[in-house]
Parts: C-alpha cells; structure tokens; sequence
C-alpha cells in the first residue's frame, strides 16, 4: 500500500488478502475452521510456542476479519488493530485486559445495562469494585 493514498483510496484497497484465486474483490470466508497439512502443523498453529499468521478457528479470527482489521489500522495509521463480533466482545474485553483484582471502576450508573451488569456482577466475581 502506499503512503500517498488518500483516505478513500486506503478504505476501498488498504488490507487486501487474496486468495490463491487473484479474486477482484476480498472473498468472505464462512468457514469456521481450517485444513493443516498435517497433524504436527495443525498442533503447533495452536500452541503458544509458535506464533504464526495462521488461522485456527473462526472465533479466532479469519481472512475476512484480518482484511477488515489490516484496513482499519491502516486508514486510521495505527500499527495493528483487533476487531471484536460485538460491542459487548469490546466491552468484555478491554475491562477484563485491564483491570485486576481490588481496582477500582468510575463509571456513570446511566450506562447500557449489559455494561453496568459486567461492571457490577461479572468483575465483581473477580475482585474489582464499582462504587
């Protein structure tokens, strides 16, 4: 991709994954699992001794999601990006990868209820308070 494209240009082109096919158009994978060459190879895709580009499951991640995230990161200029299947996966996520045991959480009593029940009752199981 090049650095002179214009916003537009890297929404349309930027994080382009083509298949073995040269397809036009990103295909959209709807498989939720992948074939490895053998059984050694599909072992060590999951393990957390390699770290690879590989696709293991599609709650994981697929060619589609990665296209979408490579696309994002490079029309905002970040250096990666992570995409999550719902608003709750981001919730869930971003409070559960920063906070530990006996943190606290400032957070307005007006929030989505989904929200305020991760807040109050999920964390709460973990140590973390909200006042």
């Amino acid at each position: 991709m090049s650095d002179n494209w214009k916003p537009r240009t890297k929404a349309v082109h930027s994080g382009t994954r083509r298949s073995q096919y040269n397809e036009v158009s990103e295909a959209v994978f709807l498989t939720q699992g992948f074939v490895y060459e053998s059984a050694r190879t599909g072992r060590g895709a999951v393990s957390s001794r390699w770290v690879t580009d590989e696709f293991i499951y599609a709650r994981y991640g697929n060619p589609t999601v990665r296209m979408f995230e490579d696309r994002i990161s490079d029309l905002l200029g970040y250096e990666d990006c992570f995409a999550c299947t719902s608003g709750m996966a981001a919730v869930s996520g971003a409070l559960t990868s920063l906070l530990k045991a006996g943190d606290h959480v400032v957070a307005a009593r007006a929030l989505f209820g989904s929200c305020l029940y991760v807040l109050e009752d999920i964390l709460a199981r973990f140590g973390s308070r909200s006042p």
